[in-house]
């Protein structure tokens, strides 16, 4: 199913729109806010079941766990979103803890007064891949005119938007919603001129022969990042939080380093990707070793920049603000 969406007027309208909570929320809010005070609460974006990345490991191999315990945890709850504004609506409903999700609607929210902080990335240079029908169009340009499919409110929809500009045809290209798990069987039927996807589909389409017409690595500023953000009530309520998930996480990444290849085996059983598909998404090099690494922070800065200059947020965000002072 897709939903069009007028490029001049209802970028922002969507961006901000979709972090109001929706009865589609509701149900799963109630029971994500019914955990006990002791559990510790993260959101993630699936389509894996399981955490994965350096924090999945550290849940995995029990790091997270004993780095927590001694702040009053005694268990860790996951829940998977399917993207990065349904994520939003869970922390503003209170529901969640800590989140890991996309530098797009991460910003989106903390422009619209979420309150949060910035306590470090998950993975830098997220990349995407537009993707093309089978004897479609082989230049970005031919898209003039044409439908391109993406998860709004997602890095991959940054991503579309700075390639389209680009290239001149921002205006007159038409820009629908579509969640990743559509995005194959739009391609098959030909509803679409191009899909934009993300990590984990988007290599698994190309293994298909779908293909590939353009991908975010091309252009540098329009890679994404996974961030970790945690809610300030939760850091109130536990002022090294951070600091012990940053530790948990480190542990992991030496663990990973030490052994690529056992990491990537529970990777993909974890989420159900074929081996390739996971090595060729998840880079070990990608995964964020310190709190505020040079790199990320560059980025997210082009990445608040371009949603100022394209008003898809109404005022900037202060990253430096953002950031947990001391981490």
């Amino acid at each position: 199913m897709t939903t069009s969406i007028n490029v001049k007027t209802n970028r922002r309208r969507f961006l901000e729109g979709s972090l109001a909570v929706g009865a589609s929320l509701l149900l799963p809010a109630i029971s994500l806010a019914q955990a006990g005070a002791n559990t510790l609460r993260i959101g993630y974006i699936g389509p894996s079941k399981k955490l994965v990345n350096a924090s999945g490991w550290a849940l995995a191999k029990g790091h997270l766990l004993d780095e927590i315990k001694p702040l009053g945890y005694d268990n860790v709850s996951t829940h998977t979103f399917a993207n990065g504004p349904d994520l939003n609506e869970a922390f503003f409903a209170g529901s969640i803890d800590v989140g890991l999700y996309g530098d797009t609607p991460s910003l989106v929210a903390r422009s619209r007064e979420l309150d949060n902080k910035l306590i470090g990335f998950d993975q830098i240079g997220l990349d995407a891949w537009l993707l093309t029908p089978k004897g479609g169009v082989t230049d970005v340009k031919e898209l003039e005119g044409k439908t391109v499919a993406v998860a709004l409110g997602s890095y991959m929809h940054r991503y579309v938007l700075g390639l389209l500009k680009e290239a001149g045809i921002l205006e007159s290209t038409k820009i629908v919603y579509m969640l990743p798990r559509d995005g194959g069987p739009a391609l098959e039927r030909k509803s679409i001129a191009a899909f934009a996807a993300p990590i984990g589909a988007g290599p698994l389409l190309a293994g298909r022969g779908y293909p590939v017409l353009d991908q975010a690595s091309r252009h540098p500023n329009l890679r994404g990042s996974s961030l970790i953000t945690a809610s300030s009530q939760i850091l109130q309520r536990s002022p090294d939080l951070a600091a012990a998930l940053l530790r948990a996480r480190q542990k992991s990444l030496i663990e990973i380093r030490q052994d690529p290849g056992a990491y990537y085996a529970f990777h993909a059983q974890a989420s159900g990707f074929p081996l390739d598909v996971v090595k060729a998404s998840y880079q070990i090099p990608q995964f964020a070793y310190e709190a505020y690494p040079p790199e990320g922070l560059q980025l997210l800065q082009h990445v608040g920049s371009f949603l100022l200059e394209e008003k898809l947020i109404k005022k900037p965000v202060d990253v430096a603000q953002w950031q947990l002072a001391g981490l």
